[in-house]
């Protein structure tokens, strides 16, 4: 017999998917953290660290800077529900580390291989970065500053890019570079900040609102259940 799936079982499925990747990409984030340590620690102690355990150390951190931004993007798609973008950055994080790893082994040094991997570098740590200042929910009179945040990361990302590729050695251009850099940095800054403040608007106009079902027991919007209990009568005896 089968039964159709309700609209709230597959959002909750979905949201269990999310965090199960946010799961996976934190567990290989801690495990290569501790590989290199562990390889940091040996090459100390014998006295022996060559082109080798540069290698294995550069991988370690090529891994774990990857599933950071992987996480970011898990986040953001727990958060915001929007699959696509999540996808995206994931495949950008991974494609990137992918491009470093296999540069870094047999020592790739053609310019337009260096210069593809440090586009997709880019373009992965740019949008982790914008989903990581997206997530906070902030006052509807401030959610413009994150709009204004992901056009400024944007067009940061497209002019170290274009930098890169066109080789650009005017003054003037790295200043507006510059420019952009401490906007992005303010904004940075800014974001959290306001979501302190929508934490103080919201906790004094905090209203809950039940819904009361058959069996007596009032539940939220969220779906957690309340029992209630009449504090004080409304009319007082005469």
């Amino acid at each position: 017999m089968n039964r159709t799936k309700s609209p709230a079982t597959v959002q909750e499925s979905h949201a269990i998917d999310y965090i199960g990747l946010r799961g996976l990409f934190l567990k290989l984030f801690l495990g290569f953290l501790g590989l290199t340590a562990v390889v940091a620690i040996v090459s100390v102690l014998s006295g022996d660290f060559g082109k080798v355990q540069a290698k294995v150390l550069a991988t370690c951190f090529t891994v774990s800077a990857a599933s950071i931004c992987s996480m970011s993007c898990a986040a953001f798609m727990e958060k915001r529900k929007h699959v696509r973008l999540g996808m995206t950055g994931i495949a950008l994080s991974i494609g990137s580390g992918l491009l470093v790893i296999v540069g870094l082994w047999p020592e790739i040094d053609a310019e337009e291989y260096l210069k593809t991997t440090a586009t997709v570098c880019v373009a992965g740590i740019a949008f982790a970065y914008i989903f990581l200042l997206l997530i906070p929910e902030l006052d509807v009179r401030h959610r413009w500053l994150q709009r204004v945040f992901a056009g400024s990361v944007g067009i940061l990302a497209v002019l170290i890019v274009v930098a890169m590729w066109g080789e650009i050695n005017e003054e003037g251009y790295y200043r507006a570079l510059a420019v952009v850099a401490i906007l992005v940095g303010l904004q940075t800054l800014a974001i959290p900040i306001m979501t302190r403040f929508r934490a103080g608007s919201e906790s004094a106009k905090a209203t809950l609102v039940l819904q009361r079902s058959s069996d007596g027991i009032y539940r939220d919007a969220k779906g957690r259940m309340y029992r209630l209990t009449e504090v004080s009568s409304a009319q007082e005896d005469a």
